[in-house]
């Protein structure tokens, strides 16, 4: 009977849980919960599934290195990703890759992270211990019939986790089995399943096709029930008016000032600003996804199941409801800038699918001879003012702009220095924070610009105008935007901004009423267009007397005071958890039915 030897493959398991541990430094996905034995037990038994059969020593050598690397390229990999958009990246995360061979990637700043200094010693020991093993392992299949039975009862548990019966709608939401299903939060699913399980499935799972049939009964079933928009204080009462939409991509409206930002503080006090306004974060693209949100009135997603970018999985789709579409049918000219590229989140292809007659991105400016034009300039994006905007019909102008993504360490605004000097002890901030207040001026700059040329072309007094965020500047070091904001890493109210809606004449006001970027659509085309089609909204007229929530992509729900997690634990009045429970069934089941309507087109097939 052959001797058993193991060597080289505990070596392997070794490694892969001490990098689990590792790993726990900079996700802080937890390594007390159940998943570590998942973890365990599974790549025992992939590991040992292969090697057992390997005659030739050196063929198991090559494959316990190739097992370390891999496992060392995603733990290094998540720890990269999650320092810049806080979750574990999947399988659609690699499409970012291109983006490095065409050299954009230089405003995320990546560096090397602190897991990959701990980690190359030990990566470098263990293929050495590997390599100078003598001997090859030997495997009985008495031992490894053992871990074949753990694994067996993995995959049970998985199918019944899948199958099991729930009484109500919120209770398989808040189940284990809705977890494993949707992955709708990367790091609890790798905390509760597994981290390598996570990344293993999330690979290799294939999700069977809807029935297109049920899914539209489910959705027109869904729209029946719902109330018919009302009229309001607020409706049409600047009907005919132009209307900007401005997504200010990583705009915190925290830092507006007096000083620093004299053009947003100024529309900010003269016009409506909501203060209980949040911008949920749906990474990946998050700034594709609150684009979406903002001019259809509905959900982004999240789940790993498909890919939770509107822009990479949904290109084709038809939006016909959607703000910019209504008023073109209305007789507005539509107009979507963005000073970035058009190949980034394949906008060129779904930006038209919204309505928008005119799309224009550098590219086109370049085309048209401005040689000096620079993404991360916002003053610059008045070039496309200059050149394609016709002020003698109703315009619609959705703007992104660039100048306050990350990196915060860019040498362009130190020219801004000065005014951050006048608004704030620099020698009580950080360089990041700095920076930062450098961009938005910048930003502030354009809002000026943009002010003027309106009131130059006769239309400023004819025009409404929304700046809203598209995320917090989340590419800026955690700890430092939240120490100087006043607000804990953990929390939510990371995520509350405001939103701005602005024209001369308009009545100042600060409301409370919470609301959230799909909130944007209805809210705007009440004011200005009160016979737009309200029904496939799933955002909320703001100006409504309507109950409202926001929903948040870990499926934490808010009134804007009071926060109830998918764990029923809740902040706030204990007499609200009845209302926020009911709430939240009723969002999440909107929030899956959003999904399937983007992967079956509903839109499309409603139009046949």
């Amino acid at each position: 009977m052959k001797t058993r030897r193991y060597y080289g493959y505990l070596y392997v398991i070794s490694y892969l849980m001490v990098l689990r541990i590792v790993l726990f430094i900079t996700t802080h996905v937890s390594i007390f919960n159940f998943g570590v034995f998942f973890d365990v037990f599974l790549i025992m038994f992939w590991v040992g599934a292969f090697a057992i059969f390997m005659k030739n020593q050196v063929i198991q050598k090559i494959w316990y290195i190739f097992i370390v690397l891999v496992g060392t390229v995603f733990a290094v990999g998540d720890s990269i990703y999650h320092d810049y958009f806080e979750t574990l990246f999947s399988r659609k995360s690699f499409q970012g890759l291109k983006w490095l061979t065409e050299g954009q990637t230089l405003e995320y700043d990546i560096h090397v992270p602190l897991v990959a200094y701990i980690v190359t010693p030990l990566l470098i020991g263990v293929i050495y211990l590997i390599i100078t093993n003598k001997k090859k392992d030997v495997f009985h299949l008495k031992d490894f019939g053992i871990l074949s039975i753990v694994f067996v009862v993995q995959v049970i548990l998985f199918i019944v986790w899948g199958s099991y019966e729930y009484d109500t709608r919120y209770e398989y939401y808040r189940s284990d089995g809705y977890l494993f299903e949707s992955m709708y939060d990367r790091e609890k699913f790798s905390e509760k399943y597994g981290y390598y399980n996570y990344h293993i499935l999330d690979l290799t799972r294939i999700r069977g096709k809807l029935d297109v049939d049920e899914v539209i009964d489910d959705v027109n079933a869904f729209y029946e029930t719902k109330e018919a928009h009302l009229e309001n204080d607020m409706s049409n009462q600047f009907e005919g008016y132009n209307l900007i939409t401005i997504l200010g991509e990583s705009l915190d409206t925290r830092f507006i000032d007096p000083v620093l930002t004299p053009n947003l503080y100024m529309m900010k006090e003269d016009g409506i600003h909501f203060e209980n306004y949040f911008t949920p974060v749906f990474q990946q693209g998050a700034t594709c996804n609150s684009e979406y949100m903002s001019l259809n009135g509905m959900h982004a997603i999240t789940t790993n199941d498909w890919s939770n970018n509107i822009c990479d999985a949904y290109t084709e789709n038809t939006f016909p409801y959607s703000m910019p579409n209504q008023l073109k049918d209305a007789g507005y000219t539509t107009y979507y800038f963005h000073s970035g590229h058009e190949w980034f989140y394949n906008r060129q292809n779904i930006i038209p699918n919204y309505g928008f007659d005119y799309v224009k991105f550098q590219e086109d400016l370049y085309e048209e001879g401005y040689e000096d034009f620079n993404e991360k300039l916002d003053t610059g994006m008045m070039y496309f003012f200059d050149e394609y905007v016709d002020y003698e019909e109703p315009f619609m102008i959705n703007l992104l702009n660039y100048s306050m993504h990350g990196a915060y360490n860019q040498e362009e605004f130190e020219k801004y220095r000065s005014r951050v000097e006048a608004a704030h002890d620099i020698e009580l901030l950080d360089p990041e924070v700095i920076n930062y207040m450098e961009k938005l001026v910048e930003f502030d700059e354009f809002i000026g610009l943009m002010l003027q040329e309106l009131e130059a072309q006769g239309v400023l007094d004819t025009t409404l105008i929304a700046v809203f965020p598209d995320h917090y500047p989340y590419m800026m070091d955690t700890g430092t935007y939240t120490e100087y904001i006043g607000i804990e890493e953990s929390s939510l109210e990371i995520m509350r901004q405001d939103l701005i809606i602005y024209t001369p004449s308009i009545t100042s006001q600060v409301s409370k009423v919470p609301g959230s970027t799909m909130d944007i659509a209805p809210t705007l085309l009440n004011m200005i267009y009160y016979d737009a089609d309200f029904r496939y909204f799933q955002g909320t007229d703001l100006f409504s007397l309507e109950d409202n929530f926001i929903l948040f992509s870990d499926l934490t729900i808010t009134d804007g005071t009071n926060f109830l997690f998918i764990n029923k634990k809740l902040f706030g009045e204990e007499e609200t958890y009845p209302y926020l429970e009911a709430a939240l069934e009723e969002e999440i089941t909107a929030f899956e039915l959003q999904k399937k309507m983007l992967e079956i087109d509903y839109f499309s097939l409603l139009e046949d």
